[in-house]
């Protein structure tokens, strides 16, 4: 699949609301690689930031990954 049809496809889903109790949360991340630096941008549904912040650092399991401040993502 080429990135324009990803794209194309991400762009056509429509927003769902996450189930009740849990939010959307926009993460920011730095990923030290041997020799470079990465910044990206995930999300995650949790109940609060620090649920969040802790969901990420899980899924990562390094020691390298920093995580930034976790911020609700409103409709």
């Amino acid at each position: 699949m080429r990135l324009s049809e990803f794209n194309s496809r991400i762009r056509r889903q429509k927003y769902q609301k996450p189930p009740a109790g849990l939010k959307n949360f926009l993460v920011k991340l730095k990923l030290n690689q041997g020799g470079y630096t990465q910044m990206l941008d995930t999300t995650v549904m949790a109940r609060t930031p620090e649920m969040a912040a802790r969901i990420i650092k899980k899924q990562y399991d390094n020691k390298n990954v920093i995580v930034g401040r976790p911020r609700e993502i409103k409709e």
